[in-house]
């Protein structure tokens, strides 16, 4: 009717009304949305498993010894260069010999000297001055070579005593600990001797010796010279091999693994040490046959970190392997129906069969503070090469 105002709608009967007709699918969409996201980001395996990758190096002793004055503890950080222990490669007994064989020759060599008192006095006793040097020069060797097993021997009983009462007694920890003091105070002794031989030949240099003193020092001029100059040699030989072998860290890192303790016996090329660098550039992944998507270098995947914000960043593909390698077990993702063809873990992983896969190489996105070791999940982006 005409003129007649319609009934107004109650605002319950249009909520009633929104409820029973809106409000459903809304719901309906709303969780699916959330459930796509929820199996995207959380629940779907990754099509790639990638490794942050881990670089170890080894410390290992170039020549046979003793290990001695091991200074680390595992898991303690170190820095390149840093000197984590030494290395006694010689033994005490074939350094007693050597040095006993060149006492004997200079002692030969200054009853040969003898003669030469009547013609060049001067001369003869710069030798005889020169004689005593070398021969203070042997004796400090010899007491190094003591000192060195002297100072192992202290630790080692330092150690006992201190960390395990009733292994060493108070008398053989006294004991040790007198014998590297007193090998000490004769290094130093024979070490102020040597010195000062040594500046008294040089002031015989400076004085005004005959011509024929100094052609006789000329190299080749007179048998005793060339023999004296040869003892010179293999005495400083002598010298060089008792000093230790050091050991230093080549990267920064931390030490992950200790195989040798102080007092053990080495032989060349054995591990000593692992150290493990603290930072890593690369992330390494293995594609598995049958190949859908070829990856190429320069191109972009994302990764996801596992955690449980599940943070992403891109990172570029830097090298793709020209041949198949050994896939590590823990680079096998699980099968699903959007990983067949990438790295998942087919029956063959399972029964223990090893797989190969195809390597790939990414760098490793700052911005993720991925640690060396961490897995990671990689994922192709729209619009990645596909391989034939």
């Amino acid at each position: 009717m005409k003129g007649v105002k319609p009934i107004p709608t109650p605002a319950r009967l249009r909520w009633r009304e929104f409820r029973i007709r809106v409000v459903p699918w809304l719901v309906y969409a709303s969780v699916l949305a959330a459930s796509a996201w929820i199996w995207v980001r959380h629940v779907a395996p990754p099509q790639l498993v990638g490794e942050v990758e881990i670089v170890r190096t080894q410390v290992n002793s170039t020549r046979a010894g003793r290990l001695a004055d091991l200074r680390v503890e595992q898991f303690q950080a170190v820095r390149a260069g840093e000197v984590l222990g030494r290395v006694i490669t010689t033994d005490p007994d074939v350094v007693s010999g050597t040095l006993e064989v060149i006492r004997a020759e200079l002692n030969l060599l200054r009853a040969q000297a003898d003669p030469l008192l009547t013609r060049e006095r001067a001369g003869v006793d710069f030798e005889r001055l020169r004689l005593a040097w070398m021969e203070q020069r042997v004796e400090l060797a010899a007491s190094r070579v003591r000192l060195q097993y002297a100072e192992s021997e202290a630790d080692r009983v330092t150690r006992l005593y201190h960390d395990q009462t009733g292994i060493v007694a108070k008398n053989d920890y006294e004991l040790a600990l007198n014998n590297r003091d007193t090998l000490r105070k004769e290094v130093a002794e024979r070490e102020t001797l040597v010195a000062e031989t040594r500046a008294a030949m040089n002031k015989f240099r400076l004085a005004n010796l005959p011509k024929s003193i100094t052609a006789t020092n000329a190299p080749g001029a007179d048998p005793f010279q060339a023999s004296l100059a040869l003892q010179e040699s293999k005495l400083r030989l002598a010298e060089a091999q008792l000093r230790p072998l050091s050991l230093r860290a080549p990267v920064d890192g931390v030490v992950s693994a200790i195989y040798r303790r102080s007092g053990e016996n080495v032989a060349p090329g054995d591990p000593i040490l692992t150290i493990t660098a603290r930072e890593s550039r690369r992330i390494l992944a293995f594609v598995i046959p049958p190949i859908h998507r070829e990856p190429v270098v320069g191109m972009s995947m994302e990764v996801v970190k596992r955690t449980e914000r599940r943070e992403t960043a891109l990172a570029q593909v830097l090298h793709v392997g020209s041949f198949m390698d050994a896939v590590p077990v823990n680079l096998l993702a699980p099968v699903n129906s959007r990983s067949i063809g990438l790295n998942n873990r087919p029956d063959s992983a399972a029964s223990g069969t090893a797989q190969i896969g195809l390597p790939v190489v990414l760098s490793l996105p700052p911005e993720l503070d991925l640690r060396p070791g961490e897995l990671v999940d990689l994922r192709w982006l729209p619009g990645a090469p596909s391989g034939t």
